[in-house]
């Protein structure tokens, strides 16, 4: 597993703000598209404001934090090992993978909506 890689993908969606859920979709996606191996897992995870469902992905060694379930708009961080050991229940995830040009398309109709507000 790349770091690097995981730190590109970071870089480039930093900026986006997208669901938490659409954010799971493109992290897997990518890694897909890639040959890297990830899961996604919905997480109860303890934090500063107690207990809360987040979406999470495994990329080998690497944890991402893809944002809370009812986030519509979050940002992805990367998991130390402590945030891993919090991490109380796991369900692992299904979802169809997006091609390039879904998550162009994704990314595109978020920014224009983020606009028009």
């Amino acid at each position: 597993m790349s770091t690097q890689f995981v730190e590109a993908l970071l870089t480039a969606y930093a900026k986006v703000n997208l669901a938490a859920w659409d954010n799971l979709r493109i992290i897997l996606s990518e890694c897909a598209q890639h040959g890297y191996e990830a899961r996604g897992l919905e997480v109860e995870f303890a934090s500063g404001s107690g207990q809360q469902p987040h979406y999470w992905v495994q990329i080998g060694h690497i944890w991402l934090d893809c944002g809370r379930t009812n986030a519509y708009s979050a940002a992805m961080t990367i998991l130390t090992d402590e945030d891993v050991i919090r991490a109380n229940t796991q369900k692992t995830l299904e979802c169809a993978m997006l091609s390039q040009e879904q998550i162009g398309l994704l990314c595109m109709q978020n920014a224009h909506f983020d606009h028009c507000i």
